[in-house]
């Protein structure tokens, strides 16, 4: 690359990995929401509903992003979503238990976070090619760890010292800044992203992602992968088990997965990817089932520095398969299913450690999900051949175009 060329390279990395930091921020600073909604008078069921009511949001539109983001553009998305998010930022940090209005106002920070990143995610994979793709994404998803060691223990900490209501601040600080990236973001020209299309046209589009078989192992090995991440996410209740704090593992986990996306980056380019999804997805499933037998905070926290090696390279490896499967013109489709699947991934554990947890015990609960996924990472292996077979076989196919 040129000088300018590469400036501009590193330009475009650092405002995406600036927005998903301030995005990302939001929502894991609204862990600690039922210590808050408890101390202004909400019942732990309240509480429950609208900590969820992010993530529902969330989900529900992302399937829908892949139409929007052509009829709209890049910078006309980020901006609605820039401005509901500090919109609802400020009803959650309003005063007072009004339920409703802190309903709405959190639906509204899921819709904003579930629009903002699943733009950005869409937008770096029409300026970076295939080759790029997987230093590029490495050192754009440090953004989304970063929150974890800086203002999630902020958050700890302002709540731990009784400051609830500058904790409730945080959001609102993350939203603002998140709405001040969006200008530094260029929207991309007509001739780079495909022109929109109708309801109809957008969701046989859809369907024809789901015929490419390269992109339907993807989007399991990328599903199989961010069940591991949510596992992680609400290890909590096991941990809790054994009277010790997740965090032992989850600090170390995000210190680890910085360090191998900032200096690691470039491996992601150098082997092929889908060759890398079964090693980060064992080292992560792995490592949490084997957190669960007779931890201590040592092994926890040496656990968790294991499972950032995973974290580190998994999450942009899959992100980047997601978008080597499917042609350029299909990117907007393909990249709006597979952040839907993690959204499901997000909402589905909670709901699976309390169901298996009340019959088996959160442990035995734990361990569950972390076996069937390991189980299924072992089969993607073998649809992987097949898959690249198939797409072998295709491109050694002649035209039928003159």
């Amino acid at each position: 690359m040129t000088g300018s060329s590469n400036a501009d390279y590193y330009k475009k990395i650092f405002f995406l990995a600036a927005g998903f930091y301030f995005v990302v921020g939001y929502s894991n600073v609204s862990y600690f929401l039922p210590v808050y909604y408890a101390q202004i008078g909400y019942t732990p069921e309240a509480a429950g509903l609208l900590v969820s009511a992010f993530f529902l949001t969330s989900v529900t539109v992302r399937p829908f992003l892949g139409l929007i983001i052509p009829i709209l553009g890049f910078r006309k998305v980020l901006y609605a979503a820039g401005l509901i998010g500090v919109l609802g930022s400020v009803g959650v940090a309003l005063p007072g238990p009004c339920f409703w209005a802190a309903l709405i106002s959190r639906a509204a920070l899921g819709l904003a976070s579930g629009s903002f990143q699943v733009g950005l995610a869409t937008f770096q994979a029409f300026v970076f090619s295939e080759s790029a793709r997987g230093r590029a994404y490495s050192l754009i998803t440090v953004g989304g760890l970063l929150p974890m060691m800086t203002l999630v223990p902020l958050a700890d900490w302002l709540l731990f010292r009784n400051l609830y209501s500058t904790y409730i601040l945080v959001p609102l600080f993350s939203s603002l800044m998140a709405l001040a990236i969006i200008p530094f973001i260029p929207e991309l020209s007509s001739t780079v992203v495909p022109r929109g299309q109708g309801a109809g046209s957008y969701f046989r589009s859809m369907a024809e992602c789901f015929k490419l078989p390269a992109f339907k192992v993807a989007l399991l090995a990328f599903f199989l992968f961010c069940l591991t991440d949510a596992t992680s996410a609400f290890m909590a209740g096991m941990t809790r088990h054994y009277g010790l704090m997740a965090s032992f593992f989850l600090s170390s986990n995000a210190l680890v997965g910085v360090c191998v996306r900032l200096f690691g980056a470039r491996l992601l380019d150098r082997f092929p990817r889908w060759k890398l999804s079964l090693p980060c997805i064992v080292i992560t499933a792995g490592t949490l089932f084997l957190a669960t037998i007779n931890p201590t905070e040592t092994s926890l926290v040496m656990l968790g520095l294991i499972f950032g090696i995973g974290m580190g390279f998994g999450f942009p490896v899959h992100v980047a398969l997601i978008s080597d499967s499917v042609p350029q013109r299909l990117q907007p489709q393909a990249i709006s299913t597979s952040w839907f699947f993690m959204g499901l991934d997000f909402a589905a554990v909670p709901l699976l450690m309390g169901a298996l947890g009340n019959s088996l015990g959160p442990v035995t609960a734990f361990r569950h999900i972390c076996g069937f996924t390991l189980i299924l990472a072992f089969c993607s292996v073998f649809l992987w051949k097949a898959a690249l077979k198939s797409k072998a076989s295709d491109s050694d196919r002649p035209s039928e175009t003159p």
